[in-house]
């Protein structure tokens, strides 16, 4: 089943206003979540989500991402 890329691009919006540059350790957290259920539908959303949280502040320019 395809993400909806309102999704991603929602969740990630929380996860950096929420948390800030921690907004990647955050999504890592759910990536690995979703890599223990072993779930495939949410693991394909955290990684996206991941994605998508990197994207954005590498964009901003913030020097904390790792």
């Amino acid at each position: 089943m395809p993400v909806d890329p309102a999704l991603v691009s929602s969740s990630a919006s929380e996860l950096i206003d929420r948390h800030g540059a921690a907004a990647v350790a955050r999504a890592q957290g759910l990536v690995e979540r979703a890599t223990r259920a072993g779930y495939v539908p949410a693991l394909d959303l955290a990684l996206l989500v991941l994605s998508e949280v990197e994207r954005r502040l590498q964009a901003a320019g913030s020097d904390t991402i790792r």
